[in-house]
């Protein structure tokens, strides 16, 4: 029997996590771990030991040479230093799930919103395995099974950042109202918010939600030219850590204030621009979406929210009950190449066949 690590306990942080060690050597595997030998039918306090580093005093249960229990401090640093130790280390032993049901499974513990929690319980109860079963049943109806495969692809590539929150830059030249609608954006107090220029000088970030969507919000510094000395230097270096930021984002919202007349920059597949503190006027007329966070911090989020709904094709409404969506890489990617094969008239019954028996990881 191969090795498999589960949490028993509900994952996240409090008193007490239980790790299960089970299959083959897995008596063998936590002797490694644990100060002072170990045999079946223990259980006692003991040390953990990784790399030579005391961390943790745990209570161990060795049930049989095949199973054991670890009853961790439930602090999450300690838990997943010592699921790191104990995790299988060859791909022959990993613990993978091994169907489709698993997998979402697996993932709808740490879903980042309600929307993605749906999708992914809706997958354990086998959406996606009926899709595919019908998609099969079709026999030579290549064009058919084509369409029906393309339809999955666009499911999993419309849901992505559902399941996977987007990370959304907020930039701009400095005063444009970034901290403000950050802020906003949050519900609540989380940075400084002041007239001075330069007072974000380093990046902050925090998971937002909106609705029933989740997205990962960033705060950098503003751009302006900076002078001589130890405070400029630090502003300089928060900006380049912003500009690092947006190479990496899925969405940059670029802020400038309606009042300023320079042109903002060109909008591209990933940037938009948006103008700020537009109760202040002043400003020309303008094609982009314009807000107060300040005055109106509720129609600013909800002028935001349908910006990135744009921007990142997200699916409205983000759920549907039952349908079915692949929700890792591996699976999008398989769907696509059997899509690509079904429209040329090649076989792509062995690539749908080969999801239904693995579930390729994302």
């Amino acid at each position: 029997m191969r090795l498999a690590l589960r949490e028993l306990t509900p994952p996240g942080r409090g008193a007490v996590s239980i790790l299960e060690l089970t299959g083959t050597g897995a008596l063998t595997r936590l002797r490694d771990l644990v100060v002072g030998g170990l045999a079946e039918g223990d259980l006692r306090l003991a040390r953990l030991c990784v790399g030579g580093d005391v961390i943790d005093e745990a209570l161990v249960v060795v049930l049989a040479e095949d199973r054991v229990e670890l009853h961790l401090h439930g602090a999450p640093p300690i838990v997943e230093r010592v699921r790191r130790a104990l995790a299988p280390v060859s791909r022959a032993e990993s613990v993978l799930p091994t169907t489709l049901e698993e997998l979402a499974e697996e993932r709808l513990a740490t879903a980042p919103c309600e929307a993605a929690a749906r999708i992914l319980l809706d997958q354990v109860e086998g959406a996606l395995r009926r899709a595919l079963e019908r998609i099969l049943a079709l026999g030579d109806e290549g064009s058919r099974a084509g369409e029906l495969l393309r339809e999955l692809v666009v499911a999993g590539e419309r849901s992505r950042f559902v399941l996977e929150p987007a990370v959304v830059v907020l930039a701009g030249p400095v005063n444009a109202g970034k901290s403000t609608l950050f802020n906003a954006l949050l519900g609540y107090e989380r940075v400084v918010v002041n007239p001075e220029h330069g007072t974000t000088r380093d990046a902050v970030r925090e998971r937002a939600r909106w609705g029933d969507l989740a997205f990962d919000l960033v705060d950098t510094a503003g751009d302006r030219a900076t002078g001589s000395g130890a405070a400029a230097a630090v502003e300089r270096a928060g900006q380049r850590l912003g500009e690092r930021l947006r190479e990496a984002a899925n969405l940059v919202l670029w802020l400038q204030p309606a009042s300023d007349a320079g042109e903002p920059p060109v909008e591209t597949g990933s940037l938009r621009v948006v103008r700020t503190r537009s109760d202040e006027g002043g400003g020309r007329l303008s094609a982009q979406p314009a807000l107060s966070a300040g005055r109106d911090p509720e129609s600013a989020r909800r002028i935001v929210a349908d910006l990135m709904c744009e921007a990142l094709s997200l699916p409205r409404p983000a759920w549907i009950a039952g349908r079915a969506v692949p929700i890792v890489d591996g699976q999008r990617e398989a769907l696509e190449k059997a899509h690509g094969l079904a429209t040329a008239d090649g076989n792509w019954r062995k690539t749908v066949e080969s999801l239904l028996d693995g579930t390729p990881s994302g």
